[in-house]
């Protein structure tokens, strides 16, 4: 099921000047867990701290509630494994950034 709420908040930031890229990090998810609901960034830069695969573009999403995991590629509005793709590289450098400005280490 499409949620088309999100396409006037998608076109709204296209018009912007943000990418595709920063509006899917930025996206709620939902936990087929449990339900609870986060941005890719979100759980990126909480459940997955000190993980050194955060930063080597992870095809994962986990949960910062439940920490289950599941891949980037089944979430509804990434289409194929070349959104997954770019979308897992867009978030790594922004966690990697991140990262760099407040002199944290890459891993536990």
């Amino acid at each position: 099921m499409t949620d088309h709420r999100l396409d006037g908040y998608y076109n709204a930031m296209k018009h912007s000047g943000f990418s595709r890229n920063t509006v899917d990090s930025v996206r709620k998810q939902h936990c087929p867990n449990c339900h609870f609901e986060f941005a890719l960034v979100y759980g990126r830069t909480t459940a997955c701290r000190g993980c050194a695969e955060v930063v080597k573009n992870c095809p994962k999403v986990r949960c910062p509630k439940c920490d289950f995991e599941w891949y980037i590629k089944d979430i509804e509005h990434i289409t194929d494994k070349y959104r997954g793709r770019a979308v897992e590289t867009h978030v790594s450098d922004i966690i990697q950034k991140y990262y760099e400005d407040n002199g944290w280490k890459k891993n536990r």
